[in-house]
């Protein structure tokens, strides 16, 4: 009897010390990785070469729906033989 009493004490206590561990080790975790996320430098936004249109009001509409529509942070159109390019700015 005291040794089937001694076997589920070290059990329990073994269980116990493993449940420990890993939490400290999941929190321990986490904050390494908020730490090394808050170090690291957004990456650049960048221009993107979206599409052509011919004329240029139709490629300043689709700029502006992009832009109200939260897709992008920017669009610029420009002369490109014989095209208008739509430019757009993203994150």
């Amino acid at each position: 009897m005291r040794r089937r009493l001694a076997k589920v004490a070290s059990i329990l206590l073994a269980t116990g010390f493993l449940t420990a561990g890993g939490t400290f080790l999941a929190t321990t975790s986490a904050q390494a990785e908020t730490t090394r996320a808050s170090n690291v430098a957004a990456p650049p936004a960048v221009w993107v070469d979206y599409k052509n249109y011919l004329d240029y009001e139709a490629c300043r509409q689709q700029g502006r729906e992009m832009l109200g529509g939260g897709v992008v942070i920017a669009y610029k159109c420009d002369w490109d033989s014989p095209y208008f390019i739509l430019r757009v700015r993203i994150e």
